[in-house]
């Protein structure tokens, strides 16, 4: 599969419907995704070397945002690839465990944000020093930490949400390579290079 590059940038908006895909069919039904491209670059910035980005609000969809997204500070490329790592988990079958409803959480006065950051510190880790760091506003810092802590506490009494338990499912490799992605601290996250050259790849094709 090739893939159509563009310039180092910061989408801030990677999710399904922004990716799209070249594909062949042959006689059997098999598909073959040929090329890929990653569009909608309306929200994207283009950082100088070791600039972050800081937003008075977050930016992208709520479903799809890193953890420092949701706060729309300390934003970098770290930040698409953590969002690419949650578009694999739901490619490769496991979406139920990312999405929920967003309109019947606003009617029980749950704000989103707060209930996927929860969902993602029980499956990925906890806030780590890095991440606060990284996003370096001392409110958010505090709602992080305390909304890890609510995460840990979840965990102890359900230690099946860390996605290195309930992603098996997917295969030891790809479970490697999605940790790498969405490693709650962004400084410590696989980079696109990385991810690219990921052993994973290689047995997809070798299967195919």
């Amino acid at each position: 599969m090739s893939v159509i590059n563009s310039p180092p940038s910061t989408t801030t908006d990677v999710k399904p419907d922004n990716i799209l895909v070249d594909w062949e069919a042959d006689d059997t039904g098999h598909k073959t995704v040929a090329r890929a491209a990653l569009v909608d670059f309306d929200l994207a910035f283009h950082p100088p070397p070791g600039k972050r980005l800081d937003m008075p609000y977050p930016l992208g969809n709520v479903m799809w945002r890193s953890l420092e997204g949701q706060t729309g500070k300390g934003m970098t490329s770290a930040s698409d690839v953590f969002s690419f790592g949650l578009v694999c988990i739901y490619a490769l079958g496991s979406g139920d465990m990312l999405l929920d409803n967003v309109d019947e959480l606003a009617k029980n006065s749950i704000p989103p944000g707060q209930e996927i950051l929860t969902r993602h510190f029980s499956y990925f880790g906890p806030a780590t020093r890095g991440l606060l760091e990284q996003v370096g506003d001392e409110v958010w810092c505090k709602a992080l930490r305390g909304v890890s802590a609510a995460a840990d506490k979840v965990l102890r009494d359900n230690p099946g949400l860390r996605f290195t338990e309930w992603g098996q499912v997917l295969g030891p490799a790809a479970v490697d390579l999605i940790s790498g992605m969405t490693n709650p601290d962004p400084t410590a996250r696989l980079t696109m290079e990385q991810v690219l050259a990921h052993p994973w790849w290689q047995e997809e094709e070798e299967e195919d």
